[in-house]
């Protein structure tokens, strides 16, 4: 066996190589980019034999840089044009059909473990199986009874993570460690190995805002001295006087975030991080209704970032004067998670 129960625990037989499924949720890009690492970390395990991968959700836009064996529709947010979630719409689009496909189709019995990026399909198909599963994620950090208190919607999102991904095992990451069970960020290989520089211009990249919302606010006469850099996923580029305008894509974005001078952002976890690691000033507008976001932005406000619920040209004008530069060298505990997930679960949630 390569497992066996002790209480709400499971203990792994470090002499017998393993199968496991990567599940990653695709509703962002950052699930995908920190993914890479982690995924090869695992491949070089002498103790993993096989990992596929399986990936639902339809709002990625970055290139995936390994093979994926399984894909879904899944379940995806939907944003509208004024930085929160479009409910209705994600309803909408929602593929239930396609999750519950996912859940029956996918053979896996075939794995010993599954890890999960906050991946529901991967979760419930083990669950159902009485497969060991891990939770991968900074979503899984609001868990911990350490974590800043958010109110009445903190109790909510504890209930919907247990429900969406209800997991045996949690390694989570954040800014800060409040728990035991809580790594640094896992930051890319080309961010830590890149050159940093400070060019004279500001990177955007908040996709819940309208392009034309966007290009009202930074091409203001006011902002003539200044350059913007407006990542969109319209895929097309162009430039508008001290706007210019470039499709997502993951070669250039990690280019100009290690260039730039400053970085304006969603809450999302993954860009916030490795701005932070590389020094960047950094201006948080963390989508509304989406707790992740939320929790992300509090903290980041105790770290002394800026947030601001609303893009507008007047909180861009004070930030480019005031806003205060935060660097934290994170260190790599990618390769603890790794040993954590593969050998050690008892130290884990």
């Amino acid at each position: 066996m390569v497992l066996r129960s002790g209480g709400d625990q499971f203990f792994f037989n470090e002499n017998h190589v393993m199968k496991i499924l990567f599940g990653i949720q695709a509703t962002g890009n950052g699930h995908l980019s920190r993914a890479k690492d982690l995924y090869y970390l695992l491949k070089e395990n002498p103790n993993v034999e096989q990992i596929d991968v399986l990936v639902s959700g339809n709002n990625s836009a970055i290139d995936v840089p390994f093979p994926i064996k399984y894909c879904f529709k899944g379940i995806s947010f939907s944003y509208g044009k004024s930085g929160k979630v479009n409910v209705l719409k994600s309803f909408l689009k929602a593929n239930i059909l396609s999750v519950i496909r996912g859940v029956m189709a996918v053979p896996f019995r075939d794995y010993d473990i599954i890890i999960s990026d906050y991946e529901p399909i991967s979760v419930w198909g083990a669950k159902l199986r009485g497969i060991h599963t891990v939770g991968l994620g900074n979503i899984f950090s609001s868990t911990s009874k350490q974590f800043p208190k958010m109110g009445g919607s903190h109790r909510i999102t504890k209930l919907f993570t247990k429900l969406f991904c209800p997991v045996d095992q949690k390694v989570a990451m954040h800014y800060q460690k409040f728990d035991d069970f809580i790594f640094t960020p896992i930051i890319r290989s080309e961010i830590r190995t890149a050159q940093v520089r400070n060019d004279n211009f500001t990177l955007v990249y908040l996709l819940s805002y309208s392009e034309e919302q966007l290009l009202e606010i930074f091409s203001q006469a006011r902002f003539s001295e200044n350059k913007f850099v407006v990542y969109t996923n319209t895929g097309h580029a162009f430039i508008n006087g001290n706007v210019e305008v470039k499709p997502l894509n993951t070669e250039s974005f990690t280019k100009d975030i290690c260039a730039c001078s400053g970085v304006i952002t969603a809450g999302g976890f993954q860009t916030t991080a490795e701005a932070l690691y590389l020094g960047k000033k950094l201006l948080c507008v963390p989508i509304k209704t989406q707790f992740e976001q939320q929790c992300n932005a509090r903290v980041l406000q105790e770290l002394g970032i800026t947030v601001s619920k609303d893009i507008d040209a007047d909180v861009v004008s004070s930030w480019l004067i005031s806003g205060r530069v935060v660097k934290i060298d994170f260190q790599d505990e990618s390769q603890k998670m790794v040993e954590t997930i593969l050998h050690d679960p008892s130290k884990a949630a």
